[in-house]
């Protein structure tokens, strides 16, 4: 099976203000459950245009990890729990293929 590169963004707070501190450490447990190892990268800023047109910053954990291609839908449910727990309308989730990564 090919590996694949994925990143995601795990948003701080909540669109109402709510820490969703608790939300993130479920999630990063359920990866350290499916997966060998996983990495927070770092903190980013962005910006998310709402469905409504207002437009939404936020300033989120970025995380990556490699898989087999058959894996992103165990990452895919992992950030769909962690959004239905929110009033999230998005979250950040890329899937880069042809990738060859090494732990040595």
């Amino acid at each position: 099976m090919a590996q694949v590169k994925l990143r995601f963004y795990l948003p701080h707070r909540d669109n109402d203000g709510r820490s969703l501190a608790v939300e993130i450490d479920d999630a990063e447990r359920e990866l350290s459950i499916w997966f060998t190892g996983w990495s927070n990268t770092g903190v980013v800023r962005g910006a998310y245009r709402m469905a409504d047109q207002s437009l939404a910053f936020d300033i989120s954990n970025a995380y990556e990890l490699i898989a087999d291609d058959s894996d992103v839908a165990t990452v895919e449910a992992v950030l769909l729990a962690f959004k239905a727990r929110t009033t999230q309308e998005a979250i950040y989730f890329e899937v880069v293929y042809n990738t060859n990564v090494r732990y040595l």
